[in-house]
């Protein structure tokens, strides 16, 4: 385990840094292998995990260190939405199977997308894979120690936009999950005692924005499928409602919950 020393309000945890980075880059890279052997979709999950594991840090450190830091992941972003069509397309057809609707042209639709975005993915992984390690040396390069002052305080301004976020609908909400993850991701890099100043309600806020993701998938769903010719999509119009009522319910008081007491 990296050793943190408090230096001068600043926490140089350089090391500890390039060790996540490294990590997230042989995981990734390791998935980006694994779909272009089987097309698993757990793989493209989990690329898109670390690659915004990846994103989460680099905002921290665009607020505490060097704002040339967004640049260096740059690369990354054309694997991520390439890999998000096929993740937003695989989702699609696996809640219209769980719902045991049937709109064939929809479906098929989906079908013909996930495989499109397939072929191009691993048409362009070679591409994919050089740039991203270009990346990752370019950000272990720029690499800075971090006042734990600006952690903190980038902490508070992101749960207080958070919960103006939560309040709102559509893609604002959907904008607040995001936003919660990227508060979890960097929260497992801080030195314990960092952390432990923070004080975040980890297991809430893990809650809240897994019922927020459970209610964007079904309302992306909804407004697509409802009011088409011969779709019983009811069930699925009563059920985004009953997610969305889960999410209103988890998300009062939000910024009180977010801390622990």
């Amino acid at each position: 385990m990296v050793r943190v020393h408090l230096q001068g309000g600043r926490y140089a945890f350089q090391k500890r840094q390039k060790k996540y980075l490294t990590k997230k880059e042989k995981q990734w890279l390791l998935q980006l292998h694994v779909f272009g052997e089987s097309g698993d979709p757990e793989a493209i999950h989990q690329l898109r995990l670390n690659i915004k594991k990846v994103k989460a840090f680099v905002q921290m450190m665009k607020a505490c260190s060097d704002k040339r830091i967004v640049k260096d992941f740059g690369p990354f972003k054309k694997m991520f939405r390439q890999a998000g069509k096929i993740r937003d397309a695989g989702n699609s057809l696996k809640l219209l199977k769980q719902f045991e609707v049937s709109f064939a042209e929809y479906s098929e639709r989906q079908e013909r997308l996930q495989k499109e975005a397939e072929v191009v993915f691993n048409e362009r992984s070679e591409e994919y894979k050089k740039k991203g390690k270009k990346a990752g040396r370019r950000l272990q390069a720029d690499l800075h120690a971090v006042r734990s002052r600006c952690i903190k305080d980038w902490y508070a301004s992101r749960l207080i936009k958070i919960s103006v976020l939560v309040t709102a609908s559509g893609d604002l909400l959907h904008e607040a999950r995001k936003r919660i993850k990227e508060l979890l991701y960097v929260e497992k890099l801080l030195p314990p005692a960092l952390a432990q100043e923070i004080r975040l309600d980890k297991d809430y806020l893990d809650r809240l924005q897994d019922a927020i993701g459970d209610w964007h998938d079904m309302a992306v769903i909804v407004e697509t499928y409802a009011g088409r010719e011969g779709a019983d999509s009811q069930a699925m119009v009563d059920e985004s409602g009953r997610r969305e009522a889960k999410v209103r319910m988890l998300a009062g008081d939000f910024y009180l919950k977010a801390h622990l007491t």
